[in-house]
């Protein structure tokens, strides 16, 4: 075996040995290979192995100086990339400015070598964490992504590529896409860090996910001391319902292990108490550790909208776009927020700040598509670019439901706004029947999330489906945190009632005075949009008045028959009259 290849095997069995987690730096105690050892000259061995060594066990000033001595005879890249490696991990600007250096020249002589590609990612990763400037940060980001993929397609197996990868992808708010490279990472090496950072992004997809929580207590098995274990177990507990025990777990945690992360989950867990002081000040505090973390804001923002301060709850996504002014997952979130508040200029806004962005993007293209059903809905007719809209947005589903990218797992939400979309559309014409089918699939796959079901009972009402947003706060309901919310949002919801109800009687006692009459009835629609009396009302005067306005009686009869019960007494009287108008009208354009 030559001795470019026996160093390149050395070197590689640090970096797939090596690991690290976004607060806690640290690396997996796993030795270089002993086949790799003893291929390796004597003295080789014992400088490369004394410096791998000095890696695993956080040593990183005694790293530097082995790898360093190493340098003048490196011809593969090997030491140049340990060495940068051990300088970025000492974390100081100089440290770090240094390393790059140092593989500018390993890229200028040893290009194709994936393990400096790898240390390359890793360094440009930890770069991104001191820079102010969000446009900055989000270049190295890209460029730490770049560097690992590019090291990943060379040799899948090298852990600190992948491991950066997932990271990158946490630090970029995308914990889908982050799923793949660190479960890769629990395989390669299924250690304590390994599992915590899956579980960790799974946990950010969905709270209660079993397979993150056995990932948990596989870790705690093998490390009881391993601190962001703790954390998430935390979390899990919170889930749970199991506050006291969660904040137990918290708190067994040394102060000087407490990250951003931490007192995210206390501010999350004074919330489910219902200290929403303490929960602000503890999410405020993860803002202050960590203000490029979009987590504690979107926190902030679901609290803000399940007390009923809609507002507050934009402004503090506004706020997180202030730093994180690229971040356009976090841009959707306040879009959704305020398309569900209806403030669909806001939502409006960001939906296209996204399409700028990424202008296929489905998500954005149905919230779009939302925003402008719920203006024909209100003003009668679509906006400009509508019809644009729906042929872009329906090109972008079929093409990318045909690659295949709408199948993969993790797209529940885009699955939802399809739904939601459809939902809209409905409305906008006037098919109540239909639209209350979608919002029932989304609020039906939402029964365990009061955020999502408040907002959605928000949305409902907004829309005027008075009945869809009854079934969402009904559900709301049954949740100690979000109770007092739903029951103000179902006495919103009688209130209208009762008004639409008085409006339409005040209608029947004035129709000899029809102007009276519609007035009334209008009233009744404007506050429940889907009364069926009101309609029926409506449909009398202009379906059974001595010159009726056919086209008029047509578009009311027909809405009061998507609404009525199929036993109502005044089903078959609207039937067989709007029968007659239609044999009427055919009759007329045949003359």
């Amino acid at each position: 075996m030559s001795n470019r290849n026996r160093k390149t095997r050395t070197i590689s069995s640090l970096l797939i040995a090596f690991s690290f987690v976004l607060s806690a730096p640290a690396f997996l105690q796993t030795p270089v290979s002993a086949a790799a050892a003893a291929e390796e000259p004597v003295e080789k061995t014992a400088s490369m192995g004394q410096a791998d060594e000095y890696l695993t066990q956080n040593k990183y000033k005694q790293a530097e100086d082995s790898y360093r001595a190493l340098l003048s005879e490196d011809q593969t890249g090997d030491a140049y990339a340990g060495l940068a490696v051990s300088l970025a991990k000492q974390g100081t600007p100089a440290k770090i400015l240094e390393a790059e250096r140092i593989l500018r020249k390993a890229k200028g002589n040893f290009s194709d070598n994936p393990n400096v590609m790898a240390a390359g990612g890793y360094v440009s990763f930890v770069h991104s964490k001191s820079v102010a400037s969000p446009a900055k940060r989000d270049q190295y980001l890209e460029a730490s992504e770049a560097l690992c993929k590019r090291a990943i397609a060379s040799n899948n197996n090298i852990l600190i590529a992948q491991q950066t990868l997932g990271l990158v992808k946490i630090a970029q708010d995308d914990y889908e896409e982050a799923i793949e490279p660190l479960r890769k990472c629990s395989q390669l090496a299924e250690n304590p860090v390994n599992l915590t950072l899956l579980a960790q992004a799974l946990l950010r997809l969905d709270p209660k996910d079993k397979e993150a929580e056995g990932f948990i207590d596989k870790a705690l098995k093998m490390d009881k001391s391993y601190h962001p274990a703790h954390l998430q177990k935390g979390l899990i507990l919170c889930q749970s319902g199991k506050y006291e025990d969660a904040f137990m777990e918290l708190h067994n945690i040394p102060q000087a292990s407490r990250t951003f992360d931490w007192y995210l989950v206390e501010g999350d867990i004074y919330r489910k108490q219902g200290d929403g002081p303490a929960a602000l000040a503890s999410w405020r505090e993860s803002i202050r550790m960590d203000p490029h973390s979009p987590e504690a804001y979107k926190h902030m923002a679901e609290f803000y909208a399940m007390r009923g301060d809609g507002e507050l709850g934009i402004a503090s996504l506004h706020d997180a776009l202030e730093i994180l002014p690229n971040d356009m997952l976090l841009r959707q979130q306040l879009a959704e927020l305020a398309l569900r508040q209806d403030k669909l200029d806001v939502a409006e806004a960001e939906y296209r700040t996204v399409l700028a962005a990424q202008p296929d993007d489905p998500a954005s293209l149905l919230g779009l598509s939302r925003v402008y059903f719920r203006k024909a809905r209100k003003d009668g007719q679509y906006p400009p670019g509508w019809q644009q809209l729906m042929d872009q947005l329906q090109t972008v589903i079929t093409e990318q439901g045909v690659k295949g990218k709408l199948i993969k797992s993790g797209t529940k939400n885009l699955t939802d706004s399809i739904e939601l979309s459809e939902g809209e559309k409905a409305l906008a014409q006037n098919r109540f029947k239909e639209a209350r089918q979608h919002f029932a699939t989304v609020i039906n796959s939402k029964r365990e999330n009061a955020y999502d079901l408040l907002t959605l009972g928000e949305q409902a009402f907004y829309d005027g489906d008075l009945h869809s947003a009854e079934q969402a706060f009904s559900f709301a309901k049954e949740m100690p945190d979000a109770a007092p919310r739903a029951e103000q949002g179902i006495s919103k919801i009688v209130s209208q009632r009762n008004e639409a109800s008085r409006q339409t009687k005040l209608g029947d006692a004035t129709r000899t005075i029809p102007e009276v009459a519609v007035d009334h009835y209008k009233q009744a629609l404007i506050a429940d949009p889907q009364h069926p009396d009101a309609y029926y009302g409506l449909f009398c005067l202009y379906g059974k008045s001595k010159k009726p306005d056919v086209d008029l009686a047509l578009n009311y009869g027909n809405a009061y028959l998507e609404l009525v019960e199929d036993n109502s007494a005044q089903r078959k009287d609207v039937e067989i009259t709007l029968a007659k108008l239609k044999q009427r009208t055919g009759k007329e354009k045949k003359k």
